[in-house]
């Protein structure tokens, strides 16, 4: 809800801006939420979820280094039971 209150003056000006083209241009004025607006602009990245260039590591389902990491204390974890266990 941060983000939301420090994007609200944004959101409004955006919302106003479409409302005034809107007009100029004829189209009936069903006018949607301002916090519509709030989200498209992403700081990295096109924001289309099947771009290659902007998410070609998950398209190519190569693990995050956060898997990494879970798998690499996994095997870890693994290890130290095999050396605990009475042969």
């Amino acid at each position: 809800m941060q983000r939301a209150a420090r994007e609200y003056a944004r959101s409004l000006r955006q919302h106003r801006r479409w409302l005034e083209r809107a007009r100029a241009r004829g189209w009936p004025v069903d006018a949607p939420a301002p916090n519509r607006f709030r989200k498209q602009v992403r700081a990295g990245g096109c924001g289309h979820a099947r771009c290659w260039l902007c998410h070609g590591d998950k398209l190519a389902k190569r693990p995050s280094p956060r898997q990494l990491r879970a798998l690499a204390a996994g095997r870890d974890g693994l290890a130290q039971l095999e050396g605990e266990l009475p042969a």
